[in-house]
């Protein structure tokens, strides 16, 4: 008999224990969520001083600085070519022959055609051939028997021979839109990165040297999208950059330091105001109006509201709906 009460009595305290787990580690929590009792450690952040950076970020295009254009002078057959593309010529040096007139049975006499520059030798890209994908293009020097049409005073309506560029100073054009264009100005740093080199990719530190004054086509043979143009100077020192390899640039526009900030996912704006919920200890927290700042994708200045070294929560208190 005694066994059976003793057995009985073991059965029901197990049965207990078991029950009195579920409700403290399972139900309670739960209910205690449901009425907004519960706070996660992990969902809270410290008002602190920091730095807030807004940056415009764009992409573009690698070119160099200077790109000059080399043509014949008469109009004619080409007859020899004397350079290599990725030769390194001086203003003045002879590049080529050129013999005036349409064929070869009109008698005059080979003239030389010159560059008006010192730089490397790179090949002419045919501007009727833009819309083309540049596995279309005849991207090589002309060939031997070419007619090139010849300019003495505007090479824009000669063909070009070829191309000589100095690549000591590389630019990146790029295309903003008209709320941007307002903070931007000659002169502002700019950090650039070449986007071929992925997680390789070091910082490089270049400055804005134009800022478009009115809108321009800044999309291509898909696009018709407009934009203002601002070109990054970069010098290119001893990287190894190519022509026509993507870049990504970063342009600093407001900085400010030392000042109060929040977490950008510690911000709720409801009916154009602004309020964080301050956290009070143990499973507390208080909604408070703010006043904010500036602010970019990772922190949020706060110029009132809060004090430095009160914590906010980054995600909404049980029971609040928003």
């Amino acid at each position: 008999m005694i066994k059976k009460i003793l057995k009985g009595t073991v059965i029901f305290l197990l049965i207990a224990g078991v029950l009195a787990g579920i409700w403290f580690y399972g139900v309670k929590p739960l209910i205690a969520k449901i009425k907004g009792d519960v706070i996660n450690l992990s969902d809270v952040a410290d008002v602190k001083k920091d730095t807030v950076e807004i940056a415009l970020k764009a992409s573009g295009t690698v070119t160099a600085k200077q790109d000059v254009k080399v043509t014949a002078k008469p109009s004619g057959i080409l007859k020899a070519v004397y350079v290599k593309e990725g030769q390194y010529v001086k203003k003045g040096q002879e590049v080529g022959l050129i013999k005036p007139g349409k064929n070869e049975f009109e008698d005059y006499k080979p003239m030389p055609i010159y560059t008006e520059a010192s730089g490397t030798v790179v090949k002419c890209i045919d501007p009727n051939n833009t819309e083309k994908d540049l596995s279309e293009r005849d991207l090589s020097l002309p060939r031997l028997g070419t007619f090139l049409n010849g300019s003495y005073d505007a090479a824009d309506n000669a063909t070009c021979f070829l191309r000589v560029v100095n690549m000591d100073t590389l630019l990146i054009p790029v295309y903003v839109s008209e709320q941007q264009v307002m903070k931007l100005k000659q002169g502002m740093p700019a950090t650039v990165k070449i986007n071929a080199l992925g997680d390789e990719a070091t910082d490089l530190q270049g400055k804005v040297s134009h800022v478009s004054t009115q809108t321009e086509k800044s999309g291509n043979r898909w696009s018709d999208s407009k934009g203002f143009l601002v070109i990054v100077e970069l010098p290119r020192g001893k990287q190894n950059i190519l022509l026509g390899v993507n870049a990504s640039v970063t342009i600093p526009v407001q900085k400010k330091e030392d000042v109060l900030v929040i977490p950008a996912n510690a911000l709720f704006e409801k009916e154009g105001k602004s309020y964080a919920f301050k956290f009070l200890g143990g499973n507390k927290s208080e909604k408070v109006e703010i006043e904010t700042g500036i602010a970019n994708d990772r922190l949020v200045e706060v110029t009132k509201g809060l004090a430095e070294n009160d914590k906010v929560l980054t995600a909404l208190p049980y029971g609040e709906s928003w």
